[in-house]
């Protein structure tokens, strides 16, 4: 009820802060469910988890060149079910402030945000039922911390500081995180990069380095990615590879195929392939429906669904 009650007061909050300062208030609701092959229904066990919440946007009206100053502030809230602990629970998805000077073009962001690694900084997609390969990897795709963006010679760069310790703010001798990633920009049809991770995770000291790209073909109908990354925990070697495409049907633009396959190898092999369909509903409904097979390791085979709403 605690937990409950505190979201609500935040979408209060948010309300009023929208009407005050002219804000962006979105509202979130997410369904997922597995169905066995067993023939058993059960709550999704991983993000996307099933809850409610809203994301509130407010961007300053400009800023000062010469002068680092709050840009923009991004507040997503949702209180998920969590099958594990068997109960609801309030997390923080994006909560962060970005600091902005025009002139440079270099821009600040403190709070929770996206890892600089991989996809992640392109793959900013709501309710996103297919995750980047860093998430089957250190098991979050975001964490507390301190980045910093801005371009370099026609790249998007972006490094940042963080805590090690993903949904939760909880500072911890033995976990930090340095990220990063050197990029072309996210406007552009064929986007590549390479990114680097150092730090202390639960599986302890550890470092990776990764190379991925995106193609989009005629956009947005058709999105090719592959992401492969290398490393090591305690001198111990593991790495994983990502394949993935997106499908839109240009003469149905409401239907959709997806499919991945991600594969990582730490002491034993994690695989796991998803292929389906999605389908726009009205009322910015989205509906997903994917074949699912995990390794042993992950556990999880059957049919995934997904009844996904974001918007006003």
């Amino acid at each position: 009820m605690r937990a409950l009650s505190a979201i609500w007061f935040a979408l209060l909050l948010g309300s009023g802060l929208a009407r005050a300062d002219q804000g962006l208030l979105y509202r979130e609701a997410n369904l997922a469910a597995l169905f066995s092959w067993q023939g058993r229904l059960d709550s999704w066990p991983r993000p996307p988890l099933s809850g409610v919440g809203f994301e509130y946007f407010w961007k300053a009206p400009g800023v000062t060149p010469g002068e680092l100053r709050p840009e923009v502030l991004d507040l997503h809230l949702q209180l998920a079910y969590d099958p594990a602990e068997n109960r609801p629970a309030a997390r923080a998805r994006d909560a962060w402030v970005r600091f902005a000077e025009s002139r440079s073009g270099l821009q600040v962001r403190l709070g929770h945000f996206d890892l600089p690694f991989g996809f992640n900084p392109s793959l900013a997609l709501r309710g996103e039922a297919l995750q980047p390969l860093v998430a089957m990897d250190l098991g979050f795709v975001q964490d507390w911390g301190l980045a910093a963006e801005g371009e370099w010679g026609g790249f998007s760069y972006e490094a940042a500081a963080t805590l090690g310790s993903g949904d939760v703010p909880r500072l911890r001798r033995d976990r930090h995180l340095w990220a990063g990633r050197l990029g072309m920009p996210t406007y552009r049809s064929a986007q590549y990069g390479v990114s680097l991770l150092y730090g202390s995770t639960a599986g302890g000291r550890a470092w990776r380095m990764g190379a991925d790209g995106v193609y989009l073909y005629h956009e947005p109908f058709t999105t090719l990615r592959g992401e492969v990354v290398l490393g090591a925990d305690d001198r111990v070697p593991v790495g994983g590879l990502l394949l993935g495409l997106t499908q839109i049907l240009p003469a149905r633009p409401q239907w959709g195929l997806e499919a991945q396959a991600r594969l990582w190898q730490a002491g034993t092999t994690r695989a796991e392939l998803a292929a389906g369909l999605l389908r726009s509903l009205p009322g910015l409904l989205t509906l997903r429906l994917h074949w699912l097979y995990r390794s042993a390791a992950l556990g999880g085979n059957g049919i995934f669904a997904q009844l996904y709403y974001y918007g006003p």
